[in-house]
This record gives C-alpha cells, sequence and structure tokens, in this order.
C-alpha cells in the first residue's frame, strides 16, 4: 500500500499550477500560528488514527510513502512530528521501499532535511522549475535559482541520495537557449533523477488566463521541439526517460503506483484520494475547512470502475512506457479493460489518441508506441482533452 499525505499550503500560488487553482489564496498561504491551519493538522491526525486500524485490520501495510501538495516541505518542525508521529504510531512503517517528501527551495533549510531524514524520508522532489530568475517572477515562484541550487545541495548534505527536481519546458515565449541553460545547469547538481514537464494551460491558472487574453500564445511545435530537445540533451548525460516526463532512476515508485495502479492507496488530507478494494475514496480540493470539521470520513466514495475514473486512469497510463496491465486494472477496478474501453466516453477518448499517437491494444493491455507518447501528451494538452481528467484530485 502507498501512503499518501496532502499538504494544501505554499508560499505562493504560481501562476502555472494547476493542483491548487481550487483552493482559496488565503488558505493556501495559512501559516502555522493560524488557527485554521492548526485545526487542520489535528484534522489530518485525527483522520490517520481513524483510518490506520481498519486498513491494517485488512492486512494493508505501507511500503511507499509520499508526502505532496501544495507544498510538503513548508510545514513547520512541529506540524511535521506531529504527522509522522501519527503515522508511525498506527502503521507498521518498517517495510517502507520508498518515502518522498516535496519540496520547495524557500522552504528548505538544513535542520528541517535532517529531520526528514530521521522521520524515514529517503528520497526528495523539489520544485525548482526554471534556472532563470526573469522566468521564475513571471511565474510567480518566490524563491531564486540560486536559492534553488542551494537547496538540492543541502539536501545532498542532509544525506539525501534520491533527489528529484521539477523542471517546466515549453513555456510561451520560452526559447530553446533557455532550455539549453536550463538542462546544462541541472546535470551539475547531485540529481539522479528530473520530472521535465511539458507546460500545460490548465484553466483556472493565471498563465491560461493570459493566453486568452493574448496576452501570451501556446506554439504547440515549440513545446514538442523544447521538450525533445531536453529529452536528448538528458539522454546525453546518462538520464533516459521512461514516462514521458520523467528522466533517471531509481524509478519514482510513488508515480508507477498512480500511473499503473500498481497497488492499492490511502490518501490522507483535503484534495487527496484513495484507491482501496475497487473503490475510489476522494476529499475535494479546496475544501479544507469542510475536511477539518469531519475529517473521518470522504466527500465522495464511488466504484472505482466508473468510466470518468476509467479516463482518469488511461490518460495516466498512457504516458508511461508499460501502458495499463489489463490484469491489474481488473484487480484494482474488480472491471475488465476491455469492457471498460467500449464506455462510449473512454471509447471516445481513446479514438482522440489513436488520432495522435500509434495506440496499441492486445491481450497485455493497452499502452502507446513509446515514441508518440510525450507527442500525444503535449498535442492534447493544448487542446484541453484531459481537462476532464485533471481534476479529480490528489
Amino acid at each position: 500500500m502507498l501512503i499518501y499525505v496532502n499538504v494544501p499550503f505554499c508560499n505562493s500560488k504560481c501562476h502555472f499550477c494547476d493542483w491548487v487553482t481550487e483552493v482559496p489564496l488565503a488558505d493556501l498561504r495559512l501559516t502555522p500560528d493560524s488557527s485554521p491551519r492548526q485545526r487542520y493538522i489535528a484534522a489530518l491526525v485525527q483522520q490517520i488514527e481513524t483510518h490506520a486500524p481498519v486498513l491494517t485490520g485488512f492486512g494493508y501495510r505501507p511500503e511507499i510513502m509520499y508526502w505532496g501538495g501544495g507544498t510538503a516541505s513548508i510545514l513547520s518542525i512541529d506540524e511535521i512530528e506531529a504527522v509522522a508521529g501519527a503515522l508511525s504510531s498506527r502503521f507498521d512503517m518498517s517495510g517502507l521501499t520508498e518515502a518522498t517528501i516535496e519540496g520547495s527551495p524557500e522552504s528548505l533549510d538544513p535542520d528541517k532535511l535532517k529531520l526528514f531524514r530521521a522521520a524515514g524520508f529517503n528520497r526528495i522532489s523539489i520544485g525548482v522549475q526554471a534556472f532563470d530568475d526573469a522566468r521564475l517572477r513571471r511565474i510567480g515562484r518566490v524563491h531564486s535559482a540560486e536559492q534553488a541550487v542551494r537547496a538540492v545541495e543541502m539536501a545532498a548534505e542532509a544525506g539525501f541520495d534520491n533527489i528529484n527536481i521539477d523542471l517546466i519546458v515549453g513555456f510561451p515565449g520560452q526559447e530553446v537557449d533557455e532550455v539549453s541553460h536550463m538542462i546544462q545547469r541541472a546535470v551539475t547538481l547531485p540529481v539522479n533523477h528530473f520530472s521535465v514537464y511539458p507546460y500545460r494551460p490548465t484553466n483556472g491558472t493565471v498563465m491560461r488566463k493570459q493566453v486568452r487574453r493574448g496576452n501570451s500564445e501556446i506554439d504547440v511545435d515549440e513545446q514538442l521541439r523544447s521538450y525533445a530537445y531536453a529529452r536528448d540533451l538528458l539522454a546525453e548525460h546518462g538520464f533516459d526517460e521512461y514516462a514521458t516526463a520523467y528522466f533517471g532512476g531509481p524509478r519514482c515508485e510513488s508515480d508507477e503506483v498512480y500511473y499503473k495502479l500498481t497497488m492499492d492507496w490511502i490518501g490522507f488530507g483535503s484534495g487527496a484520494n484513495s484507491l482501496i478494494g475497487t473503490r475510489f475514496l476522494l476529499n475535494e480540493r479546496g475544501a479544507l475547512h469542510r475536511f477539518s470539521a469531519a475529517p473521518q470520513r470522504f466527500d465522495s466514495d464511488i466504484p472505482a470502475s466508473s468510466p470518468h475514473l476509467t479516463r482518469h486512469f488511461l490518460a495516466q497510463a498512457l504516458t508511461t512506457v508499460d501502458g495499463m496491465d489489463a490484469r491489474t486494472f481488473q484487480q484494482r477496478t474488480g472491471r475488465s479493460l476491455r469492457a471498460a474501453c467500449e464506455e462510449p466516453a473512454v471509447r471516445r477518448m481513446l479514438e482522440q489518441i489513436n488520432r495522435r499517437g500509434r495506440l496499441i491494444i492486445d491481450s497485455r493491455g493497452i499502452r502507446l508506441h513509446r515514441d508518440d507518447m510525450a507527442s500525444t501528451y503535449i498535442t492534447m494538452n493544448s487542446v484541453d482533452l484531459y481537462a476532464a481528467t485533471e481534476q479529480i484530485g490528489g
């Protein structure tokens, strides 16, 4: 089982970010001394204490842990100790093979990084996004390029030898020279895994509004060129692509779970989702106060075989080399993959994908030709075909 903990707080609402579009800015920027944030941490602990005994009773044992958000590293030391303590006291955490925490450069320091290591985290993912200060200001980041470099170095000094950094290519007006500088700087750092995301103009973000007003323009061909350039440059330095946006190794086990449904997971916190015993459970994003008032229950509890979930699962799986395995899909959802793909909405999505890339469907499952994964993803994002799948949660 994978344990996911959602931390719906940030120092700013980045102009490109589609993970916190539903979160009001006042809630997003709550500080540790504010009553609503204190209630949220207490509710998070209560939710863990409520559901952990039930999960343990059914035989679930944590193998992977991921703290995301928002910005997980924004938590204070007291908050980290409270949540980590609740997990370790209610679950047997001795079987964890990968434990990742997400961080933003401005919220990391040596003491906090040492605490993460002491709490059992063996992997860190740092949201760098760019190494150009002008670009960072333009996209709403509150850290500098120098802070990003120092954050990676501090993580290595604290004992992390499994470090990922997030980067973005294909911003409006971004030229290949900027991409080249970014990748060349990135590969000099003590990093073994890179997430290089093609920019996607998601509804509700500041940058999408700028595009709609005509203040900037999405050039899909330029996005494709930028991504291909970054991919080839990383490959030259020994970081091979194993899924769209993911380079290097070891592979991120938590993303493998989400994208390929390789095991059940439990999501704790507002904005987190869970897949437990063919049921999909969800606490909606942006509903922090409702979650804090009733952390024991979920906003939604629906069959994992629901057609809109099939679209979501397949949209994610088709960004990976392996795609969706038929046996695994049936085990997680209780329904055959072939029958699920015959649902009208699912079939329409697959037809749209197949027009942009070579879709392979056989007894093993469904996948895209490896050479078509990234180009299909980028071109479909540009016309919002994934819009219905992006907002499902966690």
